[in-house]
């Protein structure tokens, strides 16, 4: 995954590179350790997993934490799916047609 912050003025500094699973296909953002500061969640193709990357709020983001998929993973999103208050992710898993939340 790479990062390219935004000036405002329609230039972005150099990208930031950051370890995720083998052919990364899809990222969504969120909250999701409630500490106000946007996340990402990478569904990573060939690995079957998804990486989520916890945001320091200066645009930069720790290390990768992996949880295991269905196959294929190639589309995440994020909702509050069952009404906790809690932010959640679903991902389409290609390979065996299912979803996993």
């Amino acid at each position: 995954m790479s990062v390219l912050l935004g000036y405002g003025n329609g230039s972005f500094s150099d990208q930031v590179a950051y370890s995720t699973g083998a052919n990364p296909s899809s990222v969504a953002v969120g909250n999701f350790n409630n500490d106000t500061q946007l996340d990402t969640v990478v569904a990573n193709y060939n690995s079957n997993s998804v990486s989520i990357l916890l945001g320091y709020g200066n645009g930069s983001f720790a290390d990768q934490m992996t949880h295991s998929t269905g196959t294929y993973p190639c589309s995440v999103a994020v909702g509050d799916f069952n009404n906790d208050n809690q932010i959640d992710i679903v991902i389409t898993n290609n390979g065996d047609n299912t979803m996993s939340v």
